[in-house]
Formats: structure tokens, C-alpha cells, sequence
């Protein structure tokens, strides 16, 4: 599982750096690099980025829940119940 979300977080800064290598973001956003930078130290970008942590870490967390419910199901079978179905 960490090994699959650290390739997803390689993946999107790999990405985000070519968008930045190739100049897209400036067409795209309207705004050099450095009115981005001021525009995102304001408290509004400080509780943008801390919701983004919460959802990836509640996201993370939800899909481990699940698998080890699973897991759990599994181990609380009886013996007598795996002979039959």
C-alpha cells in the first residue's frame, strides 16, 4: 500500500514538474511563478494544502480499513464453517 502511494506522489510531482519544465502553467494560470508564490502564502493556501493532506491521509486510510476488514472476515471464520459451501 505505502508502496503504491509513494509511486502515485512520484507520479504527480513528475508531472507537476514537467508542467512547470515546459511552461504550461503560465498559460494555463494567467500568472507568473512568483505572484503564484505570494498569492499562496496567505492563509487561505495554508488551509488549501492542509484539506488536501486530510483527504489523501483519509483516502489512505479508508483503503486500508477495507483490506483489513477483509482480512479480519477471513480469520474469523469457525474450521467447521471452511469445510462447508
Amino acid at each position: 500500500m505505502w508502496l503504491r502511494l509513494a509511486g502515485a506522489l512520484l507520479v504527480t510531482l513528475a508531472a507537476i514538474g514537467a508542467l512547470e519544465y515546459f511552461g504550461v502553467s503560465r498559460v494555463l494560470g494567467g500568472r507568473t511563478p512568483d505572484e503564484v508564490g505570494e498569492a499562496t502564502r496567505g492563509r487561505a493556501g495554508e488551509l488549501f494544502w492542509l484539506m488536501i493532506f486530510f483527504v489523501v491521509m483519509a483516502t489512505s486510510l479508508l483503503a486500508a480499513a477495507r483490506r483489513w476488514a477483509g482480512h479480519l472476515r477471513r480469520a474469523m471464520v469457525r474450521p467447521q464453517d471452511r469445510g462447508r459451501g
